[in-house]
């Protein structure tokens, strides 16, 4: 399996022109967005973050999309609105409460037989190595090492606004996001690379060597984790889903 299409972005049909859009959830500096730019050219792009600083960031590398701060689950776009809505590895950064009414959002602005393409942590063999989850685990060392770290910018109430990193069972997945989807693909992905290696990628972002040779191959071997299925045992889940006549 390719990056691409462990991003989302696999699955939008060869020859997607201007008429075709796609929003991408929780879009942080638009890193998705960019390389959907460079795969389709003629792609409406749009964008939401609840962390203002990285949406401006994306602002500058992507002046094409429509990038918008939204820190809540209602989303600022019309009924019908896109064809994509992409959501990589962002409904775990939700609270539980929030979660099913962003997927009815999502629904919302799907046009009819849209995509939601979501890819989030699964509940597998190797979830407790969470990196993610260390300030919970481990709260006065993390403070003391961490003090505040960089997902906590943009959230209302700043570091309480982190929510535990969950890793979701298939079949609890699909009771989020309900009826108003039939499933058109899963796949499973990633194994003990994945969170190895996002432990090890930590210290490269809190130092900005976001260009480092070592973080480029840590993500290319965590992309080469992702693309082999190992099943129920995966930490990673990825689900395609086609928005139905039923309201969700």
């Amino acid at each position: 399996m390719s990056l691409n299409q462990i991003n989302g972005l696999g699955w939008i049909e060869p020859g997607a022109g201007t008429a075709t859009s796609l929003l991408d959830l929780g879009c942080n500096v638009g890193e998705l967005l960019g390389a959907a730019a460079r795969l389709y050219p003629q792609l409406k792009l749009a964008g939401v973050d609840v962390n203002g600083a990285a949406i401006e960031t994306a602002r500058r590398n992507l002046a094409q999309a429509d990038l918008r701060q939204c820190d809540g689950p209602t989303l600022p776009f019309a009924d019908d609105a896109f064809d994509y809505v992409t959501c990589i590895e962002v409904l775990e950064h939700v609270a539980q409460a929030a979660r099913r009414a962003t997927v009815r959002e999502v629904w919302r602005v799907l046009k009819p037989g849209g995509r939601f393409i979501v890819r989030c942590p699964h509940a597998g063999l190797f979830r407790g190595l969470d990196a993610a989850n260390f300030r919970f685990r481990f709260p006065r060392l993390y403070r003391s090492i961490v003090r505040r770290g960089r997902r906590d910018d943009g959230y209302r109430d700043d570091s309480e606004g982190v929510v535990w990193h969950h890793h979701f069972s298939r079949d609890e997945l699909l009771d989020i996001i309900g009826p108003g989807f039939d499933l058109e693909y899963e796949r499973y992905g990633g194994l003990l690379l994945v969170p190895l290696g996002d432990l090890l990628r930590w210290p490269f972002y809190r130092l900005d060597l976001h260009r480092s040779p070592v973080l480029r191959a840590l993500d290319r071997t965590i992309g080469w984790d992702l693309g082999i299925d190992y099943g129920r045992a995966s930490y990673a889940i990825l689900l395609v889903m086609r928005k139905s006549a039923r309201a969700n």
